[in-house]
């Protein structure tokens, strides 16, 4: 495995480990009656960002090749 696959997979789990507990958070308080949607929001709140971030990082280091 080269370098960049080693890190690709290491972001990869740092990007959607929060944003998958963010979804089953939500799920529960569904199930328990309570409001879920703030999770809701904040799960794919987090995906946009973190998308934007690894575009951003992405496209900085094709600049450099």
């Amino acid at each position: 495995m080269t370098r960049e696959t080693t890190i690709a997979r290491a972001l990869l789990v740092l990007v959607f480990a929060p944003a998958g507990g963010l979804f089953g958070k939500a799920v529960a308080d569904a199930a328990q009656g309570r409001e879920w949607w703030p999770w809701l929001v904040a799960a794919l709140v987090w995906l946009v960002v973190s998308g934007l971030v690894s575009m951003a990082v992405s496209n900085r280091f094709d600049e450099h090749r």
